[in-house]
Order: C-alpha cells, then sequence, then structure tokens
C-alpha cells in the first residue's frame, strides 16, 4: 500500500530516512561536535522513516571467473510525487551486465549482488535481507542490509552532492577535514577514546575497524571522499566472528566497483 501525502511531506521524509543509516552509529546534528559511540545498528521499521521499496530478482552479472545473480531494489521516486518507482539499475536478463572482480564459484554461490538507489552495486550474502534503501530528492542515499536475525549488518552511507551531508560524518575518519567543516559551520566527529583504528592507503581513503563493546561482532569498513563537488561514502560491515572473512570480499567490491578507475 503506497501513503498518501504531500510532495513537501514527501520530501522532507526522504531526507530524514536517507540520514538514518548514518546516525544509527553517529550522533547527527549539523553543526554539533560528537564523539564517536560504537554501536549495532537497529533496524527501526516506523513507516515514517522509511517509504515502499521493492525487491526484484533481475538475473545474473558477469564476474571475471562466472556468472553471480542479482537483485535490483526500486523504490517510490524521490524526484515526483508520482506513482511511479525510481530504478537506478538495468535488467540483466534483457542486457547483459558485467562487473570486473574476482569471485571464485564456491563465493558466488554465498554472495548475490544488490543494485541500490544512489548507491549503486553491493556484494551481501545471499541469504541476508535488505532492510532499508532510501533516497532523498538531493541524492543522499543509505541502506541497511541484515542477517535473517538481524544480528549482523551491511549499512552504506552516499552524501551525493550535499557537502554539508558528507564534510561532518567524513572528519571522524579524516581528521584534515576538521578546520574545513567548523568554517563552515558543519560542525565535527572527534574519536578521543580511540575506538576505531585507521588506515589510510590515500589521503582520500580510509580502511578502518572497530569492536563494539559487549557484542561478538567486528566492524570493517571503507569510507572516502573526492573534492570538488565533496562526495563522502561510506561502508561499514558488521560481523560474528565465524563470518569475519566475508568483510574483505564486500569491502573490496565496493571499493572495485565505487573508487578503483
Amino acid at each position: 500500500m503506497r501513503f498518501n501525502r504531500s510532495r513537501t511531506q514527501g520530501f522532507s521524509k526522504r531526507i530524514l530516512a536517507g540520514l538514518y543509516t548514518l546516525s544509527v552509529a553517529l550522533c547527527v546534528h549539523a553543526g554539533s561536535n560528537d564523539e564517536f559511540k560504537p554501536v549495532f545498528p537497529k533496524y527501526n521499521p516506523s513507516p515514517n522513516i522509511h517509504y515502499k521499496m521493492l525487491v526484484e530478482n533481475i538475473g545474473n552479472v558477469q564476474l571475471n571467473q562466472g556468472k553471480i545473480s542479482a537483485i535490483g531494489v526500486a523504490i517510490d521516486s524521490p524526484f515526483s510525487d508520482d506513482r511511479d518507482l525510481y530504478r537506478d539499475y538495468q535488467d540483466c536478463k534483457s542486457k547483459a551486465c558485467t562487473i570486473k572482480f574476482e569471485l571464485n564459484e564456491s563465493l558466488r554461490s554465498q554472495f548475490k549482488i544488490a543494485f541500490l538507489p544512489g548507491i549503486g552495486s553491493v556484494l551481501m550474502p545471499k541469504e541476508w535481507i535488505i532492510k532499508q534503501a532510501d533516497m532523498g530528492p538531493s541524492g543522499v542515499a543509505s541502506a541497511m542490509i541484515m542477517s535473517p536475525k538481524q544480528d549482523e549488518v551491511i549499512t552504506i552511507y552516499n552524501s551525493s552532492a550535499c557537502i554539508g551531508c558528507g564534510m561532518r560524518p567524513a572528519t571522524l575518519y579524516f581528521p584534515k577535514l576538521t578546520k574545513e567543516s567548523i568554517k563552515n559551520e558543519y560542525g565535527y566527529i572527534s574519536d578521543p577514546h580511540k575506538y576505531i583504528n585507521i588506515v589510510h592507503p590515500k589521503n582520500n581513503v580510509a580502511y578502518f575497524s572497530y569492536q563494539i563493546p559487549n557484542y561478538p561482532n567486528k566492524t570493517h569498513g571503507l569510507a572516502f571522499y573526492s573534492d570538488g563537488d565533496f562526495n563522502f561514502q561510506e561502508i561499514q560491515v558488521s560481523l560474528k566472528p565465524e563470518h569475519q572473512t566475508w568483510a574483505r570480499y564486500i569491502l573490496n567490491f565496493y571499493q572495485a566497483t565505487h573508487l578503483d578507475p
């Protein structure tokens, strides 16, 4: 059932939804200065946060060593108030879809590729469920993918061209951006307790990990930004000890499809 709403109400709700995934781990208040607190994201099923989405089987994607199943996620259009669904992907049944990425046959049977609105392709465990896929009219997008028991999770955030939506969360991984973020009154996020271990292979790229206190999962992630029309993207993977090896494939896939030339 589709909700009836005015254009303004729909757009406002989209903006809130686009910030939801990030805010479960970071206290998001524009212009404020907060400390990072490692927590496990909880899914909020409230219809006031999420809009209808449609998950479609779109066939298979050809990888370097073989094919892998794929799904596409359509959502209520963030750009208009009509009844059209927004699809940010093509049907791989009618047109060949190819991604250059190495994944052996055993792993291809354990994973699938999801095409998410405003985010693009994400490698996810085959039995996991897309709980949230939202995008605002400015292009700000977020998604949450969870294990069937909701005790493991992948969260993704893309600030699109919204500078204020991207620079503030980026300061957590790239402290050198803090001065500019404060100057523009976006605020910043710090980690005074040193919860996060960060490695910068490039000035604008960060691989990070942290342990959630009193929780078995360890979280691994990738964050990066681009200058000019400032864009920030982040993906976090929180896994139980027996699934920790999955993080490497999920993050490497995201880097290969979003960051590498």
